[in-house]
């Protein structure tokens, strides 16, 4: 005597099932590994733009500036990012100064950073004293 059922079983459907749950559980696991490890590169890469604008602030001010520049802690909001910048000026002789910029993201996934800058004061030129 033969059977002619047709479609799935019940241990069938269970086991299908189950794989699928596997897969999904898996996915699910992946898709979050990849959001939060964008969010850690959209930081970072927010915090070195901080940084990058910061050097270039302090690398456009007039060399005489630099001494009264203030160099306590500030935070800072630049968009969506906020941040803490710290300032260390040393003077390394009179025509030279050593900058180091350190950014603190206040959000706790991301590093604090930091840059040196050496600053020279530019000579004066009797070629260009015509007010080239």
């Amino acid at each position: 005597m033969t059977s002619n059922r047709k479609g799935f079983s019940l241990i069938e459907v269970m086991v299908a099932m189950t794989m699928l749950a596997i897969v999904m559980l898996s996915l699910a696991k992946m898709s979050v590994t990849v959001a939060t490890i964008g969010r850690t590169n959209d930081i970072v890469a927010k915090r070195n733009a901080v940084l990058q604008m910061e050097a270039n602030k302090l690398g456009a001010i007039p060399f005489d500036s630099l001494a009264t520049f203030s160099t306590t802690t500030k935070t800072f909001t630049q968009g969506t990012f906020s941040y803490s910048r710290r300032l260390v000026i040393q003077s390394a002789g009179t025509s030279r100064d050593s900058i180091k910029i350190v950014v603190i993201p206040t959000s706790n996934t991301a590093k604090k950073d930091s840059v040196f800058i050496i600053r020279s004061k530019p000579v004066s030129s009797v070629l260009c004293s015509s007010g080239c």
